[in-house]
């Protein structure tokens, strides 16, 4: 009888291990998000805040504001923080028919910790067309790929958007152009989406990307989301990712509130559904105005 015990509490144990073992790795610098696009987990295709000079560059330019915006985001796994991340930006696509765009991001706790930053460029390239470019300087110290323990490095993301009617639009962005030999922090990779409906209202979006590097081969991830803006002040969302990349799938939900006086509060949440000790949570506070 002991032994049947024994034999069982060495299975359970052997159990909670390989769970252990599998659960989903921290996405780290590349995975960084906002909460907007965090909650929607399809974001490619949509007109963007400063969230999109790291998911489409083109895509800020799609709506006439200046915007500044703080926030962070924490990867969690089970009660450690693999992952915690501070983020400030601006855009401005008031000042003149080219929109330019600052991000400064601190990777305060990861695999690699430093400085990203990001400069951005949009401009349209015929009407309701907006083509793009953000230049990224990473500046990290850590455990890196070629046995170094830092790189100082440039690398470039481009984008273009398409807003084909009041009701549709498209997007699509190319990450990491420029190779620089650190596939776990700045990996190659492809995306596309669309949107059906818009910002104002209600609308439902649908994402592809392609991870060209992390894995050694290409992994895709497929997204869905949905944004309704209820009353003209509070945005509700929500979205599920199949992510092969990371190997799990993602639910997520997000929620926005907006002030007359020109700013919001965002919050964005996604867990695993294949581990819930695995989750992401992203916050921030925006400042803006529009025409």
């Amino acid at each position: 009888m002991h032994a049947r015990i024994l034999c069982h509490a060495a299975a359970l144990l052997v159990a909670g291990a390989a769970a252990a073992a599998d659960a989903p790795p921290a996405g780290g610098l590349p995975d960084v998000a906002g909460p907007r696009t965090l909650g929607l987990s399809a974001s490619i295709g949509v007109a963007a805040n400063n969230e999109g000079l790291s998911v489409n560059p083109a895509a800020v330019g799609a709506r006439r504001r200046y915007a500044l915006e703080v926030g962070g985001m924490l990867d969690r796994r089970g009660a450690e923080s693999p992952g915690q991340f501070l983020n400030a930006s601006v855009v401005d696509a008031m000042s003149s028919s080219v929109t330019a765009g600052f991000a400064f991001t601190r990777a305060a706790k990861g695999d690699a910790v430093g400085n990203q930053l990001t400069l951005a460029l949009v401009t349209p390239l015929v009407e309701r067309m907006w083509i793009g470019a953000a230049g990224k300087w990473l500046d990290l110290r850590g455990p890196l790929a070629l046995g170094r323990e830092e790189i100082r490095a440039a690398t470039v993301d481009a984008g273009l958007f398409w807003q084909v009617s009041d009701l549709f639009s498209l997007g699509a962005a190319g990450y990491n152009l420029v190779a620089i030999h650190q596939d776990q922090i700045a990996p190659m990779g492809f995306g596309a989406g669309m949107a059906l409906g818009n910002d104002q209202g209600a609308q439902l979006t649908a994402d592809w990307r392609s991870d060209l590097d992390r894995l050694g081969k290409t992994s895709n991830r497929y997204s869905v989301g949905a944004e309704v803006l209820a009353g003209r002040m509070v945005a509700l969302r929500a979205g599920f990712m199949k992510d092969e990349t990371l190997d799990t799938n993602w639910w997520s939900a997000g929620l926005g509130i907006a002030a007359q006086s020109g700013a919001a509060v965002d919050v964005g949440y996604r867990q695993s559904t294949t581990d819930p000790t695995a989750r992401q949570i992203a916050a921030s506070l925006k400042i803006y105005m529009f025409n």
